[in-house]
C-alpha cells in the first residue's frame, strides 16, 4: 500500500507540475493541447489509484474487523463461563433461604 501511496503522490506532484506549465503564456497551441491531454490523464491515472487505495483500506479494514468480532467472540464466551457461577451460586442462596425459612417455621410449632 505504500508503494500505491507513494505513486499517488507523484502523480499529484506531477499534476501540478503540468498545471503550472499550462498557464504560461507562451506555449503554442500544439503544446498547450499536448499538455492539456497528458493533465486528462494524469487526473485519470490519479483516481485509478485513488480507488485502489481505497479498496487496499476497505480489504484491511475488514481483516481487522474479521479478527476483531473473532476475539469478541471469545471474550463473550468466557463472560458466559463467568456468569455461570454466580447463577449456580444464587440458586444455591435461594435454596438455603427456603431452608431457613422452613426451619425457623417448624421451630415455631
Amino acid at each position: 500500500m505504500e508503494k500505491q501511496a507513494k505513486t499517488l503522490k507523484e502523480l499529484q506532484a506531477s499534476i501540478l507540475e503540468i498545471d503550472n506549465r499550462r498557464r504560461s503564456e507562451d506555449l503554442t497551441n500544439a503544446e498547450r493541447e499536448v499538455l492539456e491531454l497528458t493533465a486528462v490523464a494524469l487526473r485519470d491515472a490519479e483516481r485509478i489509484a485513488i480507488a485502489t487505495l481505497q479498496k487496499q483500506l476497505i480489504k484491511d479494514m475488514e481483516a481487522q474487523t474479521a479478527a476483531l468480532n473473532a476475539r469478541a467472540k471469545v471474550i463473550r464466551a468466557k463472560v458466559t463461563q463467568m456468569n455461570k457461577t454466580p447463577k449456580v451460586l444464587n440458586s444455591i442462596e435461594l435454596v438455603i433461604k427456603i431452608a431457613v425459612k422452613i426451619v425457623a417455621a417448624v421451630a415455631k410449632w
